[in-house]
């Protein structure tokens, strides 16, 4: 599972950077307007309503703590991990509710990436940003 995640930061991180490869500068970070930016959607079901339109992760960026809400029942529990730019876990949970709160305020500042799963078959990647 480590080496799946650490493949699926590494493909977004070369979306993010025009797909050349090299470093993500931080002027790509800069200027996050959006609530929460997906970078990568997994979603194999076929549904009209996909996961990946059904999860909010705010506010972008986040200082103290960071919102997950998921607005539509997908049947299962949602599976939450974040990881660093290596690919590192930094943090999991699990939860079956409408949303939930992660407590970021002592994590370092910078870029990170929240996998939400359900199952084996519904998975989104968004990139947080934590100041």
């Amino acid at each position: 599972m480590e080496v799946e995640m650490k493949f699926l930061i590494l493909l977004a991180m070369l979306n993010l950077s025009g797909g050349e490869g090299g470093e993500v500068t931080s002027e790509e970070w800069v200027g996050v307007s959006e609530a929460s930016e997906q970078v990568f959607d997994e979603d194999v079901q076929g549904s009209d309503t996909t996961f990946a339109d059904c999860l909010e992760v705010y506010p972008q960026p986040a200082h103290d703590v960071l919102f997950v809400a998921l607005n539509y029942s997908f049947g299962g529990e949602v599976h939450l991990e974040l990881f660093d730019v290596l690919g590192c876990s930094i943090y999991k949970e699990v939860f079956d509710g409408p949303r939930t709160l992660i407590d970021v305020s002592h994590f370092q500042r910078g870029v990170y990436f929240l996998s939400a799963r359900i199952g084996e078959s519904r998975r989104v990647i968004r990139r947080v940003i934590i100041y």
